[in-house]
């Protein structure tokens, strides 16, 4: 499957996370980029439109006034690393109409996957691979190895800690700071 763009992400994640499913146009998002990620979306089966119900947020409107809304489908919350349960209940026909015990039983089935390693080959392996020296690693070397920008390095850095890595920043008085990851017995430990 193709990369997801970030908006697409961030529609997905957050129809991921309400009870009925359904996504909410983001803020800064406007008429033609919303036509534009929703068609991409619903295309790649991530996503389906329904008929808007009494208190599901509307996506687009027609020519006659009525809404239609964005489900996230099964391929979808698989997409942003979601798990399914034993059994589907993300039927966007009946999501709104489910009752408190059915949405949390729904929401129980779905988990995040746990995510610890990067990818063998890839920038974020990299980057681990140098923080895990006795001798940690700049920030201008990990620029260097990466390619990436420094601001873009650092929020790799936040990326590996949101993945469960305890990357630690040694501040060096006159002289760079060094970043590290603390070893896999230290990560159990804490």
């Amino acid at each position: 499957m193709a990369k997801l763009t970030d908006t697409q992400l961030i529609v997905l994640s957050k129809a991921a996370a309400r009870d009925d499913g359904t996504a909410i146009i983001p803020e800064a998002l406007n008429k033609a980029a919303a036509v534009k990620v929703a068609v991409s979306l619903v295309s790649r089966q991530l996503m389906r439109e329904v008929r808007s119900k009494p208190n599901m947020p509307v996506w687009r409107e027609d020519e006659e006034g009525g809404g239609t809304s964005l489900v996230i489908t099964r391929k979808g919350r698989e997409a942003i690393g979601l798990e399914h349960g034993e059994s589907d209940s993300s039927n966007p026909s009946s999501a709104a109409e489910e009752t408190g015990v059915q949405r949390g039983q729904r929401s129980s089935q779905y988990r995040l996957k746990r995510i610890d390693e990067p990818r063998a080959g890839s920038k974020q392996a990299v980057i681990v691979t140098m923080l895990s020296r006795k001798s940690g690693a700049t920030l201008e070397a990990l620029v260097e190895a990466t390619g990436w920008l420094p601001h873009t390095t650092r929020a790799a850095l936040t990326g590996l800690r949101k993945r469960g890595y305890t990357v630690l920043l040694e501040r060096q008085d006159g002289r760079s700071s060094l970043y590290r990851v603390a070893s896999r017995q230290n990560r159990a430990a804490a």
